[in-house]
């Protein structure tokens, strides 16, 4: 018989930049399958270090790469599904409390970025935080399926969601499988999506990145 315990568990989380005065962009950003937080952040390097403050979360799950040296991350798998999100909110609240708790999110242009594995992950947070967002960035990943309409009554219809996906990716094509989640997307959060494609594989590329804001 399964049973389940509740405890306390320390995870990490990684940042880029200095949060002052003179910030203006804040990133909330989560890595995709087989990623870990610290060599992710690295690709927001491309933005003003004076005026982006970068917050990258990691998957709570750690495993070993198939060369058997190197580690990677994972959000969740469906075995015990539902207590993983549970256990991902309390993490991205934690987060969010402790690295902001003297600021006021409204005063900043704030923007949910996830690749992969990742887009589910900042979609949900998106929709039980409750974060008023200027942009969402979703990068060739899944939308969770159980999110719905309500979930993102507070979205403003002045923000923007922005889907990216590379031309030669590895697991989706927008003509083929991804305009059924692109639709998904554009249904439940309510906002016109704007399709970014690039001359890329599976993975993010800074410039194209860049251009995200623009």
């Amino acid at each position: 018989m399964e049973h389940h315990i509740g405890f306390n568990y320390s995870a990490p989380y990684y940042t880029l930049n200095e949060l002052t005065a003179e910030t203006r962009d804040i990133w909330i950003v989560c890595p995709g399958y087989g990623q870990l937080a610290k060599y992710f952040i690295r690709r927001f390097d491309v933005f003003d270090a004076k005026k982006h403050f970068v917050v990258a979360l990691q998957g709570l799950s750690k495993f070993y790469l198939p060369d058997q040296k190197n580690v990677g991350a994972s959000w969740m798998t469906r075995e015990g599904r539902e207590t993983d999100m549970q256990n991902q909110k309390a993490y991205f609240d934690a987060v969010i409390e402790e690295v902001f708790q003297s600021y006021d999110l409204n005063e900043f242009r704030v923007h949910l970025m996830g690749f992969s594995q990742g887009v589910s992950m900042v979609s949900r947070m998106a929709a039980y935080s409750k974060l008023s967002f200027s942009t969402l960035i979703l990068w060739a990943g899944g939308f969770p399926p159980e999110l719905v309409p309500d979930d993102f009554k507070h979205v403003s219809d002045k923000a923007r969601l922005k889907v990216v996906l590379g031309n030669q990716d590895e697991y989706y094509a927008l003509d083929r499988n991804y305009q059924p989640e692109v639709a998904k997307m554009e249904d439940v959060i309510g906002l016109k999506p704007e399709i970014i494609s690039f001359d890329g594989i599976h993975e993010i590329n800074r410039e194209v990145l860049k251009s995200c804001l623009e």
